[in-house]
């Protein structure tokens, strides 16, 4: 009898083992995990958690992504949505920068996709795009959205099979773009992964007007094993347990160089700036500038740009006040709700604090601005008279609200990213669309897609153009541009030139620098701290050299007066 109880047992044990078995097998299989690091030109800059969930009716991947030496979005996270026959439902994503977050979203109801994001105390909008079926997402830099890709890969056939999908640019601003992907299997080839060494299936990457990639793909279970695009030196390599990256701290200057910073702070309307002001040693009473930063979630340093600016300068003989924006580092306030005319008064109040600082000759203060900077450092030079000249690095200095030639730049960037005119036409929509559901907005916020936009900065925007402003500009005006700029091409500036020429009464000049990119300098990655821009010196000389006379002119003219 004992025998015959201790047999039930044992099958009653064996049954709710085997019972539990099957429940971690089928959460197993609907539920897969995946580790990845992201790698820029040899230096790892962070790492991504992908998770895939099976549903009953649903396809959802998720993604968390660290990486904190990336140049400016230092975490994201997206999920996407299928149908079980790979039909794009919605696709979110939300990024990290300098503490301010952003959204993406894309909703496919019927094969036609709204899109909304919310950016720079502005957002953006377009309705009703027709997608194909099976339409996927794609990132080069998201190892998330590869997985659907592969997993429409028929591995039995082999060779060239196409996939249509649709990508969310860096520039949220701009619509998502269609793109057709081309996977070519090529061969088979071993690939170590930690003490593993896994048989993988090489794939070719190809889409058009974009550098040719490799995917290497395991034989065993389909899962990615590694990604890389070559010419813009990307790589994403799988891993099979997390692992940490940590940014550095920046090396401090060099105080020897002339130059000390030094920690400060104003408060305008509540809320507390902070911000770093560079001098020279043991002067007071020097000429200064401001540095104004575009829209975007740049903090002081935009980059690094503004800090080696800020010490170029003060190594030779200015002042200089940079700060971090609204919601931008460790200054309080909204990121995602300041309007133009809260830019403006934000940066009068920073004008004033300057001025009132010991390091600082009030009647020797100048601006300069860098790329979308250039529109508020516009405005600031109009509204306060007491300052002696601006500068314009790479700017971008047209709403796309407001002024006539709102997209002048869009033909000859399209040119540049050989976009295509259907492309080019949905841009056009999309701001059309936005400024619409903005200027028949009752307040100051509507609701879309489910999401709270705000819409004072694209109303006020769209009240005044740029060639309005520069009408009324007096002061000399410095415009800097690159040939290789990667963001803004080298016609802007020169269309920006001719307005000043034609319509303003300030002495202009413009010098181009063939060599020379969006943050005019080399990109520095050392695989330690965040990677930024090391100023290119002989633009840095050229802007001095413009402004040491202007500060002798405005000396001259005090003591006169």
């Amino acid at each position: 009898m004992k025998r015959f109880y201790a047999a039930i047992f044992t099958v009653l044990g064996l049954s709710i083992l085997i019972f539990l078995l099957s429940f971690v097998y089928l959460d197993k299989n609907k539920r897969k995990v995946y580790y990845y690091t992201i790698s820029v030109s040899g230096h790892d800059t962070g790492v991504v958690k992908v998770e895939k969930f099976v549903t009953e009716d649903k396809l959802i991947y998720k993604s968390a992504s660290n990486t904190p030496l990336d140049e400016l979005y230092t975490e994201s996270r997206t999920k996407m949505v299928f149908d079980k026959h790979y039909n794009l439902e919605n696709y979110v994503k939300e990024r990290t920068a300098n503490g301010a977050t952003e959204l993406a979203c894309i909703e496919n109801k019927k094969d036609a996709a709204s899109y909304i994001a919310r950016l720079n105390s502005r957002f953006a909008f377009l309705g009703l795009v027709p997608l194909q079926k099976n339409t996927l997402v794609f990132e080069e830099h998201s190892p998330l959205t590869y997985i659907p890709i592969i997993e429409n890969y028929d591995f039995r056939r082999g060779r060239s099979q196409g996939f249509s999908a649709i990508s969310c640019l860096s520039n949220w601003e701009l619509p998502p773009m269609k793109r057709y992907i081309t996977l070519t299997s090529i061969k088979n080839e071993y690939i170590k992964v930690g003490r593993r060494k896994i048989k993988t299936e090489n794939l070719l990457l190809k889409i058009k007007n974009f550098p040719q990639g490799a995917v290497w793909v395991a034989k065993s279970d389909k899962s990615i094993i590694k990604v890389e695009i070559p010419s813009i030196g990307l790589k994403i390599s799988r891993t099979f347990e997390p692992i940490d990256i940590a940014a550095g701290k920046q090396a401090a200057s060099d105080q020897n160089k002339g130059f000390a910073s030094k920690e400060v702070s104003f408060i305008n309307n509540k809320i507390r700036f902070a911000g770093t002001l560079t001098a020279p040693v043991g002067k007071t009473h020097n000429p200064a500038v401001l540095l104004v930063w575009g829209n975007g979630p740049e903090d002081r340093n935009c980059r690094g740009l503004f800090k080696e600016l800020a010490e170029y300068l003060s190594a030779n003989g200015f002042s200089v006040l940079r700060f971090d924006k609204r919601g931008i580092g460790s200054s309080d306030g909204n990121y995602n709700s300041y309007s133009e005319s809260d830019e403006l008064d934000d940066l009068k109040k920073a004008v004033e604090f300057l001025s009132k600082q010991e390091e600082v000759d009030p009647g020797k203060i100048f601006v300069a601005a860098h790329s979308t900077g250039a529109r508020p450092g516009i405005n600031l030079t109009v509204e306060n008279i007491g300052i002696q000249g601006l500068v314009l690095i790479a700017p971008v200095a047209y709403s796309r609200y407001s002024d006539s030639k709102q997209l002048s730049w869009y033909p000859n960037s399209s040119e540049y990213k050989k976009w295509t005119s259907d492309y080019n036409k949905s841009i056009t929509a999309s701001t059309a669309e936005t400024k619409k559901l903005a200027l028949e907005a009752k307040g100051n916020w509507i609701y879309m897609m489910f999401r709270r936009c705000f819409v004072k900065r694209i109303k006020e925007e769209a009240s005044l153009s740029c060639e309005d402003l520069i009408k009324q500009m007096t002061i000399p005006v410095l415009i800097l541009q690159g040939n290789k700029d990667e963001i803004v091409p080298a016609e802007a500036a020169t269309e920006l030139d001719s307005i000043f020429q034609n319509s303003s009464k300030s002495r202009h000049t413009l010098i181009f620098f063939g060599y020379l990119g969006h943050f005019f300098g080399k990109i520095v990655n050392d695989g330690t701290q965040r990677i930024y821009y090391e100023l290119d010196k002989d633009a840095a000389g050229s802007l001095l050299n413009w402004l040491v006379p202007l500060a002798s002119e405005a000396e001259k003219a005090a003591q006169t007066s």
